[in-house]
């Protein structure tokens, strides 16, 4: 072995990943998690551990240059498939952390029955332990529940003791949006951020499915696009309620409402309600979901998204739209805010209808300028949010934490 082959293979860690939900699930946390797996197997001996949720997948198997070990679901005695529960048990994970030597365990997306054993097993062995926080709490289900969230909620939020002491014990934390690192920060100090990537490429060569010619759309015509699952949180009915009322001030146009739509029933209905009562069914589109194949293409051919959300952490969606290289129109409730008004987008107060009509009615008036706009959103994704990035944050944190320097890509 070559003394440079030598030196990198002391570089490489054994890395531990814990997770609620893996591929084949697909959606958007799945499908960043994958990605960010195959990037760190390129520097890293990588295993993810997660509970088994389909029957026709492996217990174990090797993807993309990492391992994966679909663990048994303790909350899943009946053995009933899919499982598509949301909380889980796999105390399977306890044995693998403690007795195979891993230099790193990092747990996905918060301190879940699973992680919390991962964590105890790390301790004994005496191994950092990293825990990547995607949303500390339910928030479309606090939405759900009170009809309202305030985007400053975390500040009045105190966890149980027990957690408070947990977070403590964290080797470092990592989180996607501002407000949940200075949440973060009261209990531990080694809290920083973690941007939410894309892969640009994934998004500059898809355009498998013509979606002016699916939905026999004019040439001419301005695509309006909000992706995402219909519900209260992501403000679905802001954007229809803002098209409805300038509907004859941007004649030519059109919107399209992408993704699941059975997650609130009565939601949907009323969208669609108000869609009829304005006789705008040809012009407000509700898909429902649709392949990923599809999703792309919608995102390279239309010509704007809106982001009309009550509550984000990351703005991941916002990511995707300059990856593909348009322009978005965005609630500041997005944490963190990455747009600059007139630069890479438009930027309304949330759920504030009357300044996303008139976000929309600028946008449609220049047209002509959102090509450059998506052009300089692309170009931030480039320099800052893709996996490569990433693990470079990442293998910053495992130098600190380890004897190994870690290769950064």
């Amino acid at each position: 072995m070559s003394d440079e082959n030598a030196n990198q293979a002391r570089q490489r860690l054994k890395i531990a990943i814990v997770l609620n939900r893996f591929y084949p699930e697909v959606g958007g946390a799945e499908t960043n998690l994958y990605f960010q797996a195959a990037e760190l197997s390129k520097h890293h001996d990588v295993t993810v551990f997660t509970p088994r949720r389909r029957q026709d997948t492996p217990a174990r198997e090797k993807i993309s240059g990492f391992k994966v070990f679909r663990l048994f679901d303790w909350f899943n005695l009946s053995g009933k498939y899919p499982n598509l529960r949301r909380d889980t048990f796999i105390p399977q994970i306890f044995i693998h952390i403690l007795f195979k030597k891993f230099d790193v365990i990092q747990v996905f997306p918060s301190l879940n029955h699973n992680n919390m054993a991962a964590m105890l097993a790390a301790k004994l062995r005496r191994r950092p332990f990293i825990l990547c926080s995607f949303d500390l709490l339910d928030y479309a289900m606090i939405e759900k529940q009170y009809g309202r969230i305030d985007p400053e909620c975390l500040n009045s939020y105190v966890p149980s003791r027990v957690r408070r002491f947990l977070f403590g014990q964290c080797s470092h934390i990592f989180a996607i949006s501002e407000r949940e690192i200075t949440f973060y920060r009261r209990y531990n100090a080694n809290v920083s951020f973690s941007p939410v990537p894309a892969q640009p490429e994934e998004f500059m060569e898809s355009n498998s499915v013509n979606i002016r010619k699916k939905y026999k759309i004019n040439p001419e015509t301005m695509i309006f696009l909000v992706l995402g699952r219909l519900s209260s949180i992501k403000g679905q009915d802001l954007a229809t309620s803002a098209f409805c009322e300038i509907s004859e001030k941007i004649p030519d146009s059109i919107m399209f409402l992408v993704g699941r739509n059975d997650y609130e029933p009565d939601f949907l209905n009323r969208i669609k309600a108000q869609i009829i009562e304005h006789k705008l069914e040809h012009r407000i589109i509700c898909t429902g979901m649709v392949e990923r194949s599809e999703v792309l293409s919608f995102l390279r051919q239309s010509d704007i998204q809106i982001v009309p959300v009550r509550f984000m952490n990351s703005g991941a969606v916002v990511v995707e739209s300059w990856a593909a290289g348009i322009p978005v129109i965005q609630s500041d409730a997005v944490d963190p805010n990455l747009v600059e008004p007139g630069k890479n987008g438009y930027l309304f107060h949330s759920k504030d209808i009357q300044d996303l009509a008139s976000c929309m009615m600028k946008a449609y008036a220049e047209r002509e300028k959102l090509p450059e706009l998506g052009k300089r959103g692309r170009e931030m994704v480039l320099k800052r949010f893709t996996y490569p990035r990433l693990i470079r944050i990442y293998n910053d944190i495992y130098r600190k934490l380890t004897d190994k320097p870690g290769r950064n890509p």
